[in-house]
């Protein structure tokens, strides 16, 4: 049996996102004692096509939990990793990768839809998984690797993405919870269980996929090689996470029906606790378990995809260009213009284009309009019942000193900024939660949050 002083311990919590993966380091009441980052990298090999290597994957997983770890001022007891999750895995039987991650954004689905998934509607999904992507995410790839690299698709000993693949690193063990297996698409969501029509559709025996168990829930000690490739103690305990805005969402204290969380980086997302699956999905929302294992609420989530990219490339090729403070003027910029910009409309939905205003006007017209998507996002709910007075905003945008407030006006709002690396100190937050009930052995055990 393992012995761990709650008290005196540090805890790990990572988000591993589309554009970097971010730690932070934590007493055990949650306060942030140092943050790391590093930059997750994306191959294109063809057009449509969106990878990621799984050795620099790990190796940069392992360098932002290694610079954290050399900050502890004491043990690190457990760390967990949320993440942005989505991205297909295959290996063989020992979990060595037989091909490069297939990211989320991957669109060779899309492009040549999968035969085994024709008449399988948005709709029929949603309600069985709690998300409706049929010709993107894991499900779709796995029908796509399935028709067209048979036999790399037979030659799988492990079916998986990148959360399980890096918890199998770290500990040896194949786990996936419940809100990262949301994205996976093959979890039947309101019992837990894979959902057993998409198994035999794809060719997959139960065996050759994770094992699915709730949020805050211990996997095991790190592995000898695991504790060598990120210095810390075997003795360290890995904890399940969850998706990544569940997680922003706990470290804020967006965990209660009546509350938002405004989640802004590659896409713009909120995230609304609710009581009502069905109610959720009605309102052409993804569903995450969020904390509905223990008859809390689930997580309804809507989004304004990709428009992060769209306003770095008005940032650099027209508010910016060339600048190393590229931010500070794109923020001082939007100060100086007049709310309105001058007229000036800019719909980030649509690819990006010179325009004929000045930068402070540009600057301003960028902000107004994420701000007036998220509105209409925010709308669309109200005629499903959906209403807010506030709201807590994380992610970079949160971090200007403008963005806020032209959200605040544009929606009729009030707007909390929830401060920095919201999504790791989430994950740091079920580190705790699985540390706490810890209990004499490493494998996994109980119920997380």
């Amino acid at each position: 049996m393992m012995t761990v002083r709650c008290g005196t311990t540090c805890l790990i919590g990572l988000d591993v996102g589309t554009s970097a993966i971010k730690g932070v380091l934590t007493d055990a009441d949650g306060t942030v004692l140092a943050e790391a980052e590093a930059p997750s990298r994306l191959l294109c090999p063809q057009d449509g096509y969106v990878e990621i290597d799984p050795g620099q994957h790990y190796q940069a997983v392992c360098r932002v939990i290694g610079t954290l770890a050399a900050a502890a001022p004491g043990a690190v007891g457990a760390l967990a990793l949320a993440g942005a999750s989505g991205n297909l895995l295959l290996t063989d039987a020992a979990g060595e990768p037989l091909m490069n991650l297939i990211s989320w954004m991957d669109q060779r689905a899309e492009q040549n839809p999968p035969a085994a998934l024709v008449g399988i509607t948005a709709r029929e999904l949603s309600q069985i998984t709690g998300w409706p992507c049929t010709r993107s995410f894991p499900l779709a790839q796995l029908a796509w690797l399935r028709e067209h690299r048979p036999e790399l698709y037979r030659r799988a000993g492990h079916y998986g993405m990148d959360t399980d693949w890096l918890l199998y690193r770290l500990t040896g063990q194949w786990v996936l919870d419940h809100s990262s297996a949301t994205t996976f698409h093959l979890q039947e969501q309101t019992t837990g269980t894979y959902y057993e029509p998409f198994l035999k559709m794809l060719e997959i025996p139960p065996e050759k996929l994770p094992a699915l168990v709730p949020s805050g829930v211990v996997v095991a000690p790190l592995t000898a090689a695991a504790a060598r490739d990120t210095g810390l103690s075997p003795q360290t305990l890995v904890v399940t996470g969850c998706f990544d805005h569940p997680a922003a969402a706990r470290a804020v204290g967006v965990v209660a029906p009546g509350q938002l969380l405004l989640s802004c980086g590659t896409s713009w997302v909120g995230l609304v606790p609710w009581m009502d699956r069905p109610q959720i999905l009605e309102a052409g929302m993804l569903c995450d378990p969020f904390r509905s294992a223990k008859d809390g609420p689930w997580g309804g989530i809507f989004s304004v995809p990709y428009i992060g990219r769209t306003i770095d490339w008005y940032v650099d090729n027209v508010i910016a260009p060339g600048e190393t403070d590229r931010m500070s003027i794109f923020n001082e910029s939007a100060a100086q213009a007049r709310p309105g910009a001058g007229g000036l409309q800019i719909d980030l939905r649509k690819p990006p284009a010179a325009v004929a205003a000045s930068r402070d006007n540009v600057s301003r017209a960028v902000m107004e309009g994420a701000a007036a998507l998220l509105n209409e996002n925010l709308r669309a709910l109200a005629a499903h019942g959906f209403h807010y007075t506030q709201a807590v905003m994380v992610g970079g945008p949160s971090q200007s000193p403008v963005w806020p407030g032209i959200v605040s006006a544009i929606t009729g709002l009030t707007v909390a900024v929830g401060g920095r690396s919201a999504g790791a100190r989430g994950a740091a937050l079920l580190a705790r939660t699985g540390l706490d009930s810890y209990r004499d052995t490493p494998r996994v055990h109980g119920m997380g949050e």
